[in-house]
């Protein structure tokens, strides 16, 4: 392949377990955007109480803080691919259960926060290996590659999933919308079963997993920019994405338009992190000071928030949600690359076991998001979180090391 050709964003499909690793990843974000619309959308129908999205947010975030960095020790000790089928075949029997209890007409707020801690659990164990399993996919030419198209389907399932989801939850009920994501989770789950790549040496040596878990946290902890740049998404997810929580609220008290609305808010993140995705793949290398541009953008992230906390209608929120979409996308996509690309093969399952639970803390933020909501509303709520991002990206722009991203490579090896 010409040096052009392996430049190409679509490069890393020409290689046959990526490809069949990139569609199961297709379905399988299909399924994780429905499965959390659905649970959404039925723990508000059933409560009508903003606290009880806040309880969803921390049954869904809890066990991501407390298993996530397990799973990336995990994801370093034993053969990834493995890992990642079993993990989809707990959270595939997870949403069945889930889409049995709605058929019956079962379902019960208790039922809908235990249902969805335990697919968090699984999630927990599944992001390391699969991010980790990527260097695996193809070679070191074609990783730029498989990092843009693998963001493609988290992007292009936030604009379909919950569309799509929002208006068959409206024509056919919750059911539907589990049953939608039980399919999409088997189908991954398949197409996942015809990857065939050699295992990486795992990495326990005469280390326990403790010490393993340490050494992860020592790596990124002693990388002044590694550290910056994981702080940098867990203040974006904690306090910055975690108002898609307060969607609900805003489609069907701010705005009158239900469930359908709710989808339609929800899509509109979607297109704007679709073509961020596909902007940046074409753009990248015309970037002359990315580091700068990372965090100027990061802070775009806040303020957009902050607009669109007092939109005053639909068509003020989408077009703001499609900016946010779009901000977003542009450096966090740029943070997983430079992640990816540093880190060595034994500890990968370990730091991006870290990254991952930044921007999976999301449902936790959203225990915050509903206490403030609770307690004020939720336009308060989505303006203090757009603040804080804001404030954080703006103060992280003083550091020479971070703005020097891109243009010395030396920087990212660096300790402080």
């Amino acid at each position: 392949m010409t040096d052009k050709g392996v430049r190409s964003p679509f490069a890393a499909l020409k290689a046959p377990n990526y490809c069949y690793y990139w569609f199961g990843l297709v379905f399988y974000v299909l399924g994780h955007r429905a499965e959390y619309v659905t649970f959404a959308w039925l723990v508000w129908e059933v409560t009508r109480d903003p606290m009880f999205l806040g309880f969803l947010g921390l049954a869904q975030g809890l066990p991501l803080l407390l298993f996530q960095l397990v799973g990336g020790v995990l994801a370093d000790r034993v053969n990834r691919l493995r890992l990642l089928i079993v993990t989809q075949i707990m959270t595939s029997l997870a949403l069945t259960a889930a889409f049995g209890l709605a058929v019956m007409g079962l379902a019960r707020v208790e039922h809908l926060l235990a249902l969805a801690a335990a697919s968090s659990i699984f999630r927990a164990f599944d992001e390391p290996s699969r991010m980790a399993m990527i260097p695996q996919l193809v070679d070191r030419e074609r990783l730029p590659s498989a990092i843009a198209l693998g963001s493609i389907p988290w992007q292009a399932g936030r604009m379909i999933g919950p569309s799509v989801t929002g208006l068959l939850i409206a024509a056919f009920g919750g059911s539907v919308g589990f049953g939608l994501a039980a399919a999409s989770s088997y189908v991954a789950l398949a197409l996942y079963a015809r990857v065939r790549i050699q295992p990486v040496a795992p990495a326990s040596g005469d280390r326990h997993a403790f010490g393993q878990f340490i050494d992860g946290l020592a790596f990124v902890g002693g990388n002044f920019v590694f550290a910056g740049l994981v702080g940098l998404s867990l203040i974006n997810s904690v306090f910055g994405m975690s108002y898609l929580t307060m969607l609900p609220i805003y489609a069907d008290q701010y705005f009158g338009t239900g469930s359908t609305g709710y989808g339609m808010l929800s899509a509109a993140h979607g297109v704007g992190s679709l073509i961020g995705t596909l902007t940046l793949a074409s753009l990248a290398h015309r970037i002359q000071r990315p580091g700068t541009w990372l965090l100027i953008v990061g802070g775009c992230v806040g303020l957009e928030l902050m607009a669109f906390s007092r939109s005053p209608a639909m068509s003020v929120a989408l077009p703001l949600l499609v900016s946010v979409g779009f901000s977003n996308t542009f450096y966090l996509t740029q943070v997983n690359t430079i992640l990816q690309q540093q880190t060595p093969d034994q500890l990968r399952g370990r730091v991006m076991s870290l990254y991952s639970l930044c921007w999976n803390l999301l449902p936790l933020g959203g225990l915050l998001a509903g206490a403030m909501a609770a307690a004020v509303d939720a336009r308060f709520a989505v303006m203090v979180g757009g603040a804080v991002v804001a404030a954080n990206a703006l103060l992280l722009l003083t550091s020479r090391r971070l703005r020097a991203i891109g243009r010395d490579e030396s920087l990212t090896r660096s300790g402080t």
